[in-house]
């Protein structure tokens, strides 16, 4: 029988939805990728997975170029790979990202529909696309494992509507994303035996067979991936990346099988390694947007728990966390079990002729939920956060001047679009190399096969998460060693390029003949001032201030000492543009500075368009801690032992919200008066 236009509304809506959620966060992810808002390295590596897949590249002979099968095992990248080589790029996977999370709600339509009502379905499915995990990940960089989300939700529906070989493709489908969907995957298997113990008309084989379908090939794709595929990519390449096994559940064992002994001998240290704030909080944000009804329905219930086994065992807090990409392969469990919970809902004699209120009271609870702890309530105020600035505009001039396919090293917001190339280094391996081994072992790749480096030395991840003490020295042995000059600079960025003679650019030691007079700096002993200098100028078309200015240290060692440049209106000394010397402070630091070393620090100070036609005075700053300085008692004492003063102005205001006044003092080291008129 048709179905008439009324009975088809509620279908026609989520189609609707769909397609808003698709543009929406599709627009969202463009305006981050056009801003280099993208702050991670996961967007980078993994485009950078499907370019060289592209051109047949599958195994890394050398570091420095990801190997598709080292680490996560993303076999879903082939059957994309033609849609890729037509539009091969970022934006295509930031689009394909939005789109496939988009078609889960379709999936949570079609089975809540068939569970209970379409209006139910309807009901379900806007409360899957608020729903706050979803988004986050929809957000957070582009992850291949985003797929499994509605291709479990399809085999899902499915099952229940006994089409096996669509059943049959979903699953197999949803292995190829990753290896530990297939944690995803046996929870399914083990759903459909709880169903096939249940119906008692059938028998053998056809009463077990589709529980067993997923069952068994989960295990035996999740052997072949932890046990086969590493031994073959050994033989391959010489270096290959770390498995995940050790690397998040090492306090459990070293292998799958140790970690099974642990949790079957030992389940005192294993319930109390789960049942902490962290992954209890978990649990709660990821069943309260869909108001517990997973808890009603015990089959779904487990087959939820069970797709938690990851996230709870393991000792990575991304993992337990709805902000990250790995609740993927649970947010489906979620929903299955939320229609089945509600479906049971229904049923309940008290509830029977409640008709479509539960479906409300489930999306009036999602909308809280979204509005207490995800995105999407934030979004409007964030997307214009992400504009491209001026500033974002020469980042992209500097990205220009790198030669389509030359190897090069940069920061994480520079790196995705960097990544349409054979070979990209990551930066922060060369800056923390000197406390992670494996780490370290990127820097002689880098150093050797690196043509540029594009770095921002204010990047908040290089040098605030992976805060290494002595890490300058490690930057600066590098630039050394390979006599890197510096190409382009403005503000806090720095294109450097191999070349014949070592030139930092932004800091270097001169010979003391060209400081000139020098004078002591009120309240910084042992640093003198010597000749500064300020001129407009122009870079990649941009007008710059183009300063620089002469320093001494009559003494050794000085404080720990960051710079500031800061242009101040003379008739309105609240409106200020301020820099931050972060390259001169990344690369040599004043605390490294020798008894009577002439220095000479360089800045391009990018002007905004908008700056006022009025006079300008120059204030040259320098920023200590406080003597004294008490962390806060949330810091950990072993981490921040060595924190510097970047560390303190940026880092402590921004986690724990405590004022920069608190921690820091400010001492003028030089002024020129009247430097600049924008008139």
């Amino acid at each position: 029988m048709k179905r008439t236009l009324p009975a088809m509304w509620p279908a026609v809506a989520v189609l609707v939805m769909i397609a808003c959620y698709a543009v929406f966060f599709s627009a969202a992810a463009l305006i981050r990728y056009r801003s280099f808002s993208f702050h991670d390295m996961d967007l980078a590596v993994i485009n950078q997975n499907f370019y060289n897949a592209s051109r047949g590249i599958f195994v890394s002979p050398e570091l420095g170029v990801p190997a598709l099968f080292s680490g996560h095992k993303w076999f879903i990248i082939f059957p994309l790979l033609p849609l890729y080589l037509l539009f091969p790029g970022p934006p295509l996977l930031l689009i394909l990202q939005s789109l496939a999370l988009a078609l889960g709600a379709w999936a949570v339509f079609l089975l809540a529909r068939d569970l209970v009502d379409p209006l139910s379905g309807l009901m379900l499915s806007a409360c899957y696309l608020i729903y706050p995990a979803l988004n986050f990940v929809n957000l957070f960089e582009f992850h291949p494992i985003a797929f499994a989300t509605p291709l479990l939700l399809f085999a899902f529906y499915f099952y229940h509507r006994k089409r096996w070989g669509w059943f049959v493709l979903c699953v197999f489908l949803s292995l190829s994303v990753r290896e530990d969907v297939a944690i995803s995957v046996f929870a399914l298997g083990f759903y459909a035996g709880l169903k096939a113990i249940r119906d008692k008309e059938k028998t053998g084989w056809k009463r077990w067979r589709w529980g067993l379908v997923p069952l068994v090939s989960s295990v035996a794709w999740f052997y072949i991936c932890v046990n086969v595929i590493p031994g073959i990519v050994r033989a391959v390449s010489p270096v290959a990346s770390p498995e995940m096994v050790e690397s998040f559940f090492g306090w459990l064992g070293n292998t799958p099988g140790e970690i099974l002994k642990t949790v079957i001998t030992r389940p005192g240290m294993v319930i109390s390694g789960v049942f902490i704030p962290p992954k209890i909080r978990y649990v709660w944000q990821l069943l309260a947007p869909v108001a517990l009804l997973p808890v009603l329905s015990p089959s779904g219930l487990v087959m939820f728990l069970v797709s938690l086994t990851e996230g709870l065992l393991s000792e990575r807090f991304t993992h337990f966390s709805i902000r990250y990409q790995y609740s993927s392969i649970i947010t489906p469990m979620v929903f299955a079990a939320a229609a089945l919970g509600l479906r049971n809902l229904t049923k309940w004699r008290p509830m029977r002729g409640a008709g479509r209120y539960p479906g409300v009271a489930a999306f009036i609870i999602a909308l809280l939920a979204a509005r207490s702890f995800g995105p999407l309530f934030i979004l409007p105020a964030q997307i214009p956060l992400w504009r491209v600035t001026e500033e974002d505009v020469a980042r992209q001039s500097m990205v220009n001047l790198i030669p389509p396919g030359a190897p090069v090293a940069a920061t994480f917001e520079f790196t995705p679009k960097l990544s349409n190339r054979p070979q990209r280094f990551f930066f922060y391996h060369l800056y923390a190399s000197s406390r992670r081994p494996d780490w370290a072992a990127h820097v002689p790749v880098m150093q050797e096969r690196a043509d540029y480096l594009l770095v921002d030395f204010n990047d908040w991840l290089t040098f605030y998460d992976f805060y290494t003490p002595g890490g300058d020295q490690s930057v600066y042995s590098f630039l050394r060693e390979g006599n890197w000059e510096l190409a382009a600079t403005v503000n806090s960025l720095a294109l450097f390029q191999r070349g014949g003679t070592f030139s930092a650019g932004v800091v270097e030691a001169v010979p003391p003949e060209e400081g000139g007079d020098f004078h002591p700096v009120p309240g910084l002993p042992g640093l003198e001032a010597g000749p500064a200098r300020a001129s407009r100028g122009e870079e990649f078309g941009f007008p710059v201030l183009q300063f620089s200015a002469v320093l001494r240290a009559s003494r050794a060692p000085l404080p720990d000492i960051l710079f500031v440049a800061r242009l101040v209106n003379r008739a309105d000394p609240e409106k200020v543009v301020q820099q931050f010397l972060m390259a001169p402070y990344r690369i040599y630091p004043p605390n490294r500075w020798r008894a009577g070393e002439t220095v000479r620090l360089h800045v391009n100070i990018l002007l905004p368009d908008s700056l006022p036609p009025d006079v300008w005075d120059l204030h040259l700053f320098g920023i200590t801690r406080r003597e004294g300085l008490r962390l806060p008692p949330e810091a950990s004492a072993a981490f921040y032992q060595h924190f510097d003063t970047a560390m303190a102005l940026n880092y402590l205001p921004r986690i724990w919200g405590v004022a920069p006044e608190q921690f820091l003092v400010q001492h003028q080291i030089l002024l020129l008066p009247g430097i600049l008129s924008a008139s």
